[in-house]
């Protein structure tokens, strides 16, 4: 019996619009790609999300979850291990906000705050 393309519903998704469903199927297929440093599988699942970047424009959703897909499968590419290669979240995860020290308790806080949450120590207005 030959091997089921493991990225055939996804494919079938796409074709027919369905991105978002698209998407799971082919992160589900890629999750054990990785363990088992299938190149292949994670180079069509890459071509795949590249495909869905472009046929997504009205669904900016879709896209950004495409992108995520498409950057971590070049990832794995790049870079092929025995295990997990990274950690999602460090590959996804939003950027820190910019902070700055409070003077009175020294906590960090939001660069743009007027006043401390912590001690409730306040700013004084630029110019005031």
């Amino acid at each position: 019996m030959p091997d089921r393309d493991p990225l055939q519903s996804a494919r079938e998704a796409a074709a027919s619009g369905h991105y978002a469903r698209a998407i799971d199927q082919t992160w589900k297929s890629v999750r054990p790609a990785v363990l088992a440093n299938d190149a292949r599988v994670l180079d069509e699942a890459l071509t795949l999300a590249e495909s869905i970047m472009q046929g997504a424009d009205a669904d900016a959703d879709a896209r950004q979850s495409a992108e995520q897909l498409a950057t971590y499968c070049a990832g794995c590419l790049a870079e092929p291990h025995d295990v997990f290669p990274f950690s999602m979240k460090g590959l996804f995860s939003r950027r820190k906000p910019r902070v700055k020290r409070c003077p009175d308790c020294a906590e960090e806080i939001q660069l743009d705050a007027r006043v401390c949450r912590f001690c409730g120590y306040r700013y004084r207005e630029p110019g005031a």
